[in-house]
């Protein structure tokens, strides 16, 4: 890393790299390598190049694509990466291209008139896309690339036909190991991926009954070496299982690990002979290898060299084949056996259908092209992407009709749209008008919209609480931090609720059923982007249910085509009442329960829904909850993550703002409102009987004083609410109140505001203090709500589980009558062999281990909080604290001694003399971090700070050793407390010291 702190050094460092070691982008202090003087040398000495530049009419900006030469440290080779810049006035495009504005670039609808210096403007004209090809050159029939990596994989096969011979000819372990080992190192591996596993499958099958072919495999399979993870059950539905058994020796790791391996394969042939189920096959060309291959749902693979050797081995029979990338196939195959899933290559195909798309989303034009058979299977896709809106229109050589560019707002930028055809495209009104396209009219129900004053003013007054980012970590009180950032570890929770999307439809003065759509896309789409995990959408989105609908429908598509599993529920609020005099309550919410299910979302009135340990979304109903006993609704949620319970509550214990000021329109009235308001008080009373030690979130479109007099809140609760736009954060660790991010009338930009939620349970939580026999499989559902991940297959004698004073501890009891301390899956003998003796003296136990490692613990937690605010991990697992996935911190339990160390595994370890040598080495930009927070003589890095001069320049030292490992996993142990467990047990002795229990 260059130590510069001048400009003027950057530039001799640059110009002096040809002479010393080679510079790539990063290498540059981040401060200097957007500077001027820096960018020129950068040019100059190759670390920057110019790829394409020109003026983008859609966003009305001067764009310059470049790449800047970096290393890839993983995969150990130099990369181009693209960097863009874009420059909202001509001067400092022209000053920052010194002057070279002409090649390869692209000027499209740019008002050149409007430009001072002097230019060549026709010149500037000349070219009016980059894209050189259209889309008459994308057709079902193969194309020129297709067909170039046709011939491509051809010869790979022939290469991997040699390969294939001499795996065949191995006689012994040593020389199936010295083949392996030489393929490895050949180009079909390293660059073309081709797996090893192919040519293990056709030594397999080359002689099934070759005994000895059959030992050399199994050989192999012992070692541990790779492929045998993905080989070994599978074998067994190519083999005897039990020769498979008997044959099997795991050898890599020690004899627990060899034991368990043994275990896990006899467990699975046991399970193979209950099941007793028949395989589910496919068969596809691998247009990598152009071998063919029948794949079983057990991992069996068979691998053909030709076509003819697949039907043969197949009797004709080409059922869940996908020959599509056979693109050279020529067969006839009336003869075969198909089924609705065959796919056969193109060239065979009588019927075929086409669509295309073509759209504008995620600031990307785009263009899908799919085929389909006849059993409406797709055959083949292309996706074409354009970053300008002139490469989109030239490609589709000016074909615009039934484009969807509703969200391309910037269309009205666009000052010719001659050679153009935008019949029925989805555009924006006021591009139409502007070039006299006509459009489908749509006109605003103003009777649906209404701003109520009270709201109004509520709203006005808490602008700044509502335009206020704020994420915020919900954990149980007295909870320990965690020793390990687990993905499951907490509940990520987004809400946001009263969109009244009719005013913004109004603030839009949308005219079109287009206007509509592009209103309501950029806010679901707005809303897409930001979710994750769960998404609350708390009522009040539109008074008019067909707009409601558009909603939901188009937050379906979008979350689907983001790929996004996140789970959404919707309560209802007032205004989606409005649309629906004389029917009744009940019918209205059948209607949008209906529809908001369809959609696979989740609906939310006067009942429970909940993930379960599993962490799949379940439902007690209205019905289950007023009608079960509160001890069978317990026992119903006893293993659940999250509880929510909700629903639009109204506003009966509100006397001043309620049905008689209109806020249902006719739909409800006074009467109805307070008899709903009730009932709704009457599950939530005996929401919080049944479950008052639980986490729960009550999420209602009204909040509590509206529906209840007391405004009683529960402190382990946390609400999450609308209605009254009058937003409002509170949270004093036992009192959290939620309803900050009421939109309302006049944000036409919402956002998502969130909090993450322990979703830790503890399935034991029922149980008095005292000494349990339980079984095996609860022992597992504990550890799964404590989010600790567990292997437990040990057959159990007595399994022992000992609760006291709200911390855990569990034994098992052999037919011998010893006791062993559980610590997940693994196990310790304890002394003595009275379970009263170590429920007695838990207690002592505990205070033992917790003296010594509060001290410890808060010198980690410092350690990781100055490692995530240089944006490293500062997960603590042992006594190793993570920085990124190479690098890491070891402190020592005895010293307090930190060392930093980039490990490949747990042999290989360079060891640094400081942690910042560590950093300053292996992660520069955390480097950088520290430098920047430590300058000015800041104390926020104290400890990092503390040993600043020691060693930046020493090499690290190899160390083999993995002793670091075991005095870890000790502290892991003990680190189990945060969780409430007790994993290991010690004695204090004579000496006062502590002693753990005998191996």
């Amino acid at each position: 890393m260059l130590k510069s702190n001048k400009n003027e050094d950057v530039i001799k460092y640059l110009r002096a790299k040809d002479r010393t070691q080679k510079i790539y982008y990063s290498d540059i202090p981040e401060e200097y390598r957007e500077d001027k003087k820096s960018i020129i040398a950068q040019r100059k000495y190759g670390i920057r190049k110019i790829d394409k530049i020109g003026f983008d009419v859609i966003n009305q900006v001067y764009f310059v694509h470049e790449f800047v030469l970096d290393y890839n440290e993983l995969r150990k080779e130099e990369v181009w990466k693209e960097n863009i810049k874009t420059f909202a006035g001509f001067n400092d495009y022209y000053n920052y291209l010194e002057g070279k504005i002409y090649e390869n670039a692209c000027y499209y609808q740019c008002d050149l008139s409007a430009i001072e210096k002097n230019i060549d403007k026709s010149k500037m004209s000349e070219k009016t896309s980059f894209v050189e090809d259209s889309i008459d050159k994308y057709t079902i029939s193969p194309s020129e690339d297709e067909l170039l990596q046709y011939s491509k994989g051809e010869k790979r096969k022939k290469q991997l036909k040699k390969w294939v011979s001499k795996f065949i000819a191995c006689d012994s372990l040593a020389s199936l190991q010295k083949v392996v080992e030489s393929y490895e190192k050949s180009v079909l591996y390293t660059k073309f991926d081709i797996d090893v596993d192919l040519l293990f499958w056709q030594y397999i099958f080359y002689d099934l009954k070759d005994k000895n072919r059959f030992k050399v495999i199994m050989e192999y399979m012992s070692t541990g070496y790779y492929p045998e993870h993905s080989l070994i059950k599978p074998l067994c539905h190519v083999y005897n299982p039990e020769e498979i058994l008997l044959n099997y020796n795991y050898l890599s790791g020690k004899k627990s690990a060899c034991d368990k391996h043994k275990r896990d394969l006899r467990k699975y042939i046991e399970d193979m002979d209950k099941n007793g189920a028949k395989p589910e096959t496919v068969v596809f060309f691998d247009k990598e290898t152009h071998y063919y291959c029948e794949k079983s749902s057990f991992g069996v693979c068979r691998f053909f060299e030709t076509f003819d050797d697949l039907l043969k081995y197949r009797r004709n029979d080409l059922s869940n084949a996908d020959l599509i990338d056979d693109i050279k196939l020529n067969y006839d195959f009336s003869k075969c056996k198909m089924n609705i899933n065959t796919k056969l290559p193109i060239s065979s195909l009588d019927e075929v259908k086409y669509t295309i798309k073509k759209t504008y989303s995620d600031g990307k034009f785009k263009v899908l092209q799919k085929w389909y058979n006849k059993n409406d299977l797709l055959i083949k896709r292309y996706l074409h992407e354009f970053d300008y809106f002139f490469d989109f229109a030239s490609f589709l050589k000016g074909d615009l009709s039934n484009a969807d560019l509703v969200l391309c707002k910037g269309l009205i930028n666009l000052k010719d749209i001659s050679g153009i055809n935008f019949s029925n495209a989805g555009i924006i009104s006021a591009f139409c008008d502007k070039f006299g396209i006509k459009y489908n009219k749509f006109n605003i129900d103003l009777k649906k919209i209404e701003t109520f004053a009270r709201t109004e003013e509520c709203e006005q007054n808490t602008t700044l609480a509502l335009n206020t980012s704020r994420e915020l970590d919900v954990l149980r009180e007295g909870l320990e931090p965690r020793f390990s950032n687990s993905y499951f570890n907490n509940e990520h929770i987004s809400y946001i609720s009263d969109l009244h999307l009719m005013h913004k439809l109004q603030h839009f003065a949308a005219k079109s059923k287009d206007d509509v759509l592009c209103v309501v896309k950029s806010i679901v789409n707005n809303i897409v982007e930001e979710t994750k995990g769960i998404l609350l959408i708390g009522g009040d989105v539109s008074s008019d249910y067909s707009i409601f609908e558009l909603f939901v429908r188009l937050l379906r598509d979008e979350l689907y085509r983001k790929r996004k599993d996140s789970k959404v529920i919707f309560v209802l609020g007032n205004h989606e009442l409005w649309d629906f005099f004389g029917i009744s309550f009940n019918k209205i919410v059948e209607k949008y329960e209906k529809l908001i299910t369809e959609c696979g979302m989740y609906f939310l009135q006067n009942n429970i829904i909940y993930k379960n340990s599993e962490r799949k979304i379940c439902k007690i109903s209205t019905v289950e909850l007023e009608s079960l006993p509160e001890k069978e609704i317990r026992e119903k949620l006893r293993d659940v993550r999250l509880i929510l319970f909700g629903g639009l509550a109204f506003s009966g214990c509100n006397n001043e703002f309620n049905a008689e000021n209109g806020i249902y329109r006719k739909t409800i009235d006074r009467d109805e409102e307070i008899r709903q308001s009730k009932y709704f008080e009457e599950l939530y009373n005996k929401v919080v009987s049944t479950l008052p030690d639980r986490r729960l979130v009550i999420f209602t479109h009204t909040p509590i004083d509206c529906w209840q007099k007391n405004s009683d809140y529960h402190k382990d609760y946390v609400y999450v609410s609308g209605h009254t736009h009058k937003n409002q954060f509170y949270d004093d660790g036992a009192i959290r109140i939620y309803a900050d991010n009421q939109v309302g009338y006049a944000n036409n930009s919402p956002h998502l505001k969130c909090f993450d939620l322990d979703n830790e349970y503890d399935y034991f939580s029922d149980f008095a203090d005292g000494i349990y026999e339980i079984s095996a499989d609860d022992y597992k559902r504990f550890y799964r709500g404590k989010n600790l991940s567990i292997t437990f297959n040990r057959e159990v004698n007595i399994l022992y589980m000992l609760k006291k004073s709200g911390h855990y501890c569990f034994v098992h009891k052999s037919k011998n009558g010893s006791l062993l301390i559980l610590n997940g899956g693994a196990v310790k003998t304890l002394n003595q062999r009275d379970i009263n003796y170590y429920y007695n003296n838990m207690d002592s136990a505990i205070a033992t281990i917790k003296g010594p490692l509060e001290k410890y613990t808060s010198v980690q937690k410092k350690i990781a909080h100055e490692i995530r605010k240089i944006g490293g991990s500062g997960t603590i697992h042992g006594c190793i604290i993570d920085i990124d996935w190479y690098n890491h911190i070891y402190v020592n339990p005895v010293d307090l001694k930190i060392t930093g160390y980039w490990a490949e595994d747990i042999i290989y370890k360079k060891v640094y003399p400081s942690v910042l040598a560590l950093l300053k080495s292996e992660c520069p930009l955390m480097y950088d971090n520290y430098k920047r927070l430590s300058n000015g003589g800041s104390n926020e890095l104290p400890i990092l700070t503390k040993n600043k001069r020691t060693g930046l320049s020493v090499l690290p030292q190899t160390y083999l050793n993995t002793d670091i490992y075991k005095a870890s996993r000790e502290i892991k142990k003990m680190q189990k407390l945060s969780s409430s467990i007790l994993t290991t047990w010690y004695e204090i002795n004579n000496e006062h010291r502590m002693i753990e229990s005998k191996i």
